[in-house]
């Protein structure tokens, strides 16, 4: 699918939500995207403890454009460490260039442990004339760039850098946060703080990030909810819209016909809109061809800020 800048910039327009970004994040984006008409937004992608997933689920989007249309045409990716062709202090160096000039997405995937002064994840080594120095932590990395000035916003992507996730799982050793709960354990006050959009998910849709990026690029804030999710993706719960939904039928086994909800599918408290979009689009502009429901397997929850530990266990026979 070969779609322009300018093309998805228009079909982005009906994504937009009603709320605005701060005055100077707007201006910001607004000045990052004349000065990078040619080369899109800069965004710079740092990952804590996580597995990559989202990342990995982000390189299948199709439904509103390929992986490289949108890299190629869209954004400007200065770091990325799984994807990037540079290493070491290059690749450390255009990270850091790109803090420096005006108006950058920070998207941060993967939890940001504070245990141990951060040293439970390593991002990079610092760089003094070519040689490698201390190593930097995923929490001093953090502030460095969404504290900065020129940030226009974060993009927590996933659920491990929304609310934790699967890291700050019980007994959680490390003190696994989220972006924001990072922001509050570092005594940030809200008028500092930036901008941040949580888009969660084990891993996240392709469609959700990409659909949220539409957003910011039309210049606007997507309406969140209370947990600062887009409700144009998260606005229902995943029972509503489920094929299982009032069937007489009661799954007693896995694999069985009918509603899993006795089996510990927690679609009725989950919110996604993962029964309409589903996973693993074949065509642009199409949906997906299954879904975790769909393969007779019950919703585990994985969109919730409790998730693991409060959509635990995940297979249950309940009366």
């Amino acid at each position: 699918m070969n779609v322009t800048r300018r093309d998805f910039l228009k079909a982005s327009a009906a994504l937009a939500g009603a709320l605005t970004l701060k005055g100077a994040g707007l201006l910001q984006l607004q000045k990052a995207m004349a000065a990078g008409e040619a080369t899109g937004v800069p965004v710079i992608w740092l990952q804590g403890q996580s597995c990559t997933g989202c990342s990995v689920s982000l390189l299948n989007t199709i439904h509103y454009m390929t992986i490289d249309n949108l890299l190629v045409n869209t954004l400007d990716l200065k770091f990325h460490p799984s994807v990037m062709a540079a290493a070491d202090d290059l690749a450390v160096g255009a990270a850091e260039d790109a803090r420096e000039a005006e108006g950058y997405v920070l998207v941060i995937e993967g939890a940001i442990p504070v245990g141990a002064q951060g040293h439970y994840c390593h991002v990079w080594e610092e760089q003094t004339e070519g040689e490698n120095g201390e190593p930097v932590t995923m929490e001093t990395a953090f502030k460095d760039f969404a504290l900065h000035e020129n940030c226009i916003c974060v993009l927590a992507v996933g659920t491990c850098a929304s609310y934790g996730g699967i890291p700050a799982g019980n007994p959680n050793p490390t003190i696994a946060l989220g972006v924001n709960e990072t922001l509050s354990y570092l005594g940030i006050p809200g008028k500092d703080r930036p901008t941040v959009v949580n888009i969660p998910g084990c891993p996240s849709h392709p469609d959700w990030i990409v659909g949220t990026v539409a957003a910011l690029l039309a210049g606007n804030m997507p309406e969140l909810d209370g947990e600062g999710r887009p409700i144009e993706f998260f606005g229902e719960h995943v029972h509503y819209h489920c094929p299982n939904r009032g069937q007489g039928a009661k799954a007693k086994v896995l694999g069985d016909p009918g509603c899993l909800a006795g089996l510990g599918c927690n679609g009725q408290q989950t919110h996604a809109d993962c029964p309409i979009r589903q996973w693993n689009a074949a065509t642009a502009g199409g949906y997906g061809v299954n879904w975790c429901v769909g393969a007779r397997n019950p919703c585990q929850g994985c969109t919730e800020p409790d998730f693991p530990d409060g959509m635990s266990p995940f297979y249950s026979v309940k009366d």
